[in-house]
């Protein structure tokens, strides 16, 4: 948590021209005093965009969002905000939360919410677009669609990337050497990391790649798309309901979440009667975003081919690196449109974890007055972790 406690943060206030009307009001107890203080100064964090090579060779846009120093004043703590200066995050004792989306997203929706509240809780925060979003183009311009283990490539080039110990292929966000790294992914972007686990551990005692070792610290999946890829949830939905089957297929295959609200308040944020805080004009904003970073979808005819459960364990449902991975957390949305129970089952089980744990929250867990209710269950989550 930000080392800045109530009295620092209004006087940080009062020196911002236009921001008195925003002073927090004094709180009953310490607990609300550090909830009001963390919620009040993440929104003062910076994000920042860039757009960097990987190690692959793709020119992909890498969102990040560093905590500040601790500061004992609030000049201090201002002059970190405006100017960018952060904690030394070389020797930061928290891992680096790697952040990756799902199909119609990109970075941003890490940004908006998420990446500012965990770095006032003192994690560094990165967070990868990939490739067919508008921050990250396909290597063919053309490309409509994109096979996963090109997705694989890019992530494990970005997570490479993080360490400071090659100086060819790392990002230069000065993470130090081979810093440890939660991963963080959401649908599709789940179903890559499990991917790119499968890679992972069948080739981390290689000696080419000692040097560039990767420390994994902890994996949560959220609303994630289990390994059984979508086939299995669809003829779910065709049994329960053929309206919310074709909602789906609508809304990804015929776009009609870019142009429908309906269909994307649907989809993604808790239908057209939902009570997450967004309106019309959030919706707007959302389905340009969502435009943009559908121009090369995944390939799926390909991903059937090689899905994570083409190498489970067929008695236990499990992945065959399950024993080698660290602590996991496997999260649920109640209201989730997209991706069932079952499936969320499925996941959990598939790496080792007894139960999904639910929250209060749609398809886009990042997103709208709700999106605390995932951060939180993350952050009891990560307290908890054992560091490697």
């Amino acid at each position: 948590m930000l080392d800045v406690d109530y009295y620092i943060l209004r006087d940080l206030l009062s020196l911002l021209p236009g921001l008195h009307a925003f002073e927090v009001p004094f709180p009953a107890s310490a607990t609300e005093i550090r909830r009001s203080v963390v919620i009040s100064s993440a929104s003062l964090i910076p994000v920042t965009t860039t757009q960097i090579v990987l190690g692959s060779g793709t020119k992909a846009e890498v969102i990040t969002c560093f905590p500040p120093s601790k500061s004992t004043n609030a000049q201090d703590f201002l002059g970190q905000i405006l100017f960018g200066t952060t904690s030394n995050r070389k020797t930061c004792k928290k891992p680096v939360l790697a952040f990756l989306h799902g199909s119609f997203h990109a970075s941003w929706c890490w940004s908006e919410q998420w990446m500012p509240y965990f770095a006032s809780h003192g994690y560094p925060c990165v967070a990868l677009s990939l490739q067919g979003t508008g921050g990250t183009p396909t290597a063919h311009l053309a490309a409509s669609t994109v096979k996963i283990e090109k997705h694989v490539r890019d992530f494990d080039a970005f997570l490479r990337g993080l360490s400071d110990t090659d100086s060819q292929h790392c990002l230069g966000l000065e993470l130090g050497n081979n810093p440890q790294i939660a991963l963080v992914g959401h649908s599709f972007g789940g179903l890559t990391i499990m991917k790119w686990l499968e890679q992972y551990y069948n080739e981390e005692n290689n000696d080419e790649n000692e040097q560039q070792h990767i420390v994994i610290a902890g994996i949560c999946l959220l609303c994630s798309v289990p390994p059984s890829g979508n086939g299995k949830m669809t003829m779910r939905f065709l049994r329960r309901s053929l309206r919310n089957s074709w909602t789906i297929i609508a809304g990804f295959v015929l776009k009609q979440a870019v142009t429908s609200k309906a269909v994307c308040r649907d989809l993604f944020f808790g239908g057209s009667e939902d009570d997450n805080g967004l309106s019309d004009d959030d919706i707007a904003r959302y389905q340009s975003y969502f435009k943009r970073d559908s121009v090369a979808i995944i390939d799926i005819m390909d991903l059937s081919k090689q899905l994570p459960s083409a190498k489970m364990d067929k008695q236990s449902g499990r992945a065959p690196y399950v024993d080698k991975l660290p602590s996991t957390l496997v999260i649920a949305a109640t209201d989730d449109f997209i991706v069932d129970e079952i499936g969320s089952r499925e996941t959990a089980q598939y790496l080792g974890v007894n139960e999904p744990q639910f929250v209060d929250s749609p398809h886009d867990i990042m997103l709208g007055n709700k999106w605390q209710n995932g951060a939180d269950t993350i952050l009891e989550w990560l307290d908890e972790l054992q560091m490697v």
